[in-house]
């Protein structure tokens, strides 16, 4: 009577084991305590700064964390000469990362810092085509630019909507440009905008390349059937997909 007690007893502490275990070696290698090599080195190096080593604490996507670093380490490495750039900033989480990670570059980010707008959601399908106005309204230019901190001088504002946003930058260079803008009319608009603005070794980011937005792939596809470069995956959360421009 008493041992299939005893071996269910046993049975449960070994498989608590082992779940801790597997947890373990998760978090090690591809969890919370995963540190890409480069990074690490930096870090200990001293040379990872203390606001982004805290930043990079509270950032939930970790892949997308490192991408964005590896990316920004080879642009200043290389030489890659541009501004910065985002296109959707919400409340200023990326916005962040990117600016302490090169706090010397000029980041523009552009934004309706209101939410959708209306046009652009009227052409949406699958779930993009449930959202309304309210989304992503619930912030303001005062909230992104206390997210970032930093050197204010580094950061420009272009509120409204955009490619208006980017009347007189024409001349302007870009070396990095993250577009988070979910939806098919600015995806694709930010894309022909930034890519012939892009310097050699330049690379575009763009998030949410996945299911839920098929406005947003259907731009993307639609705009890499024209260029010489490859779209490059990332396994970041929510599918991060990367151009970067061919060397002349």
């Amino acid at each position: 009577m008493h041992f299939p007690v005893f071996y269910l007893i046993n049975f449960s502490i070994i498989l608590i084991v082992l779940i801790f275990l597997v947890k373990y070696l998760w978090d090690v290698f591809f969890g919370e305590n995963y540190e890409p090599p480069a990074w690490e080195k930096s870090r200990k190096n001293g040379d990872v700064s203390k606001e982004l080593l805290k930043a990079s604490r509270n950032y939930p996507d970790k892949v997308r964390l490192y991408n964005f670093w590896l990316q920004v380490q080879r642009i200043q490495n290389k030489g890659v000469e541009g501004d910065f750039a985002e296109l959707g900033v919400y409340k200023g989480e990326s916005a962040q990362l990117l600016h302490l990670m090169a706090p010397d570059r000029n980041l523009h980010l552009f934004d309706t810092f209101e939410g959708f707008t209306g046009a652009d959601l009227q052409t949406e399908n699958g779930e993009a085509a449930t959202y309304t106005t309210k989304n992503f309204a619930d912030t303001s230019i005062n909230v992104v630019l206390k997210k970032i901190g930093g050197n204010p001088a580094k950061l420009r504002i272009h509120a409204g909507y955009f490619p208006d946003s980017a009347a007189g930058l024409d001349s302007v260079k870009y070396a990095l440009v993250n577009v988070d803008a979910d939806l098919y009319k600015p995806t694709r608009a930010g894309l022909e905008y930034f890519y012939p603005r892009l310097a050699p070794g330049g690379i575009i980011f763009i998030h949410d390349y996945n299911h839920k937005w098929e406005g947003l792939i259907k731009a993307v596809d639609e705009f890499v059937m024209n260029i010489p470069e490859t779209l490059i995956l990332s396994p970041d959360f929510d599918g991060t997909v990367m151009i970067v421009k061919n060397k002349n």
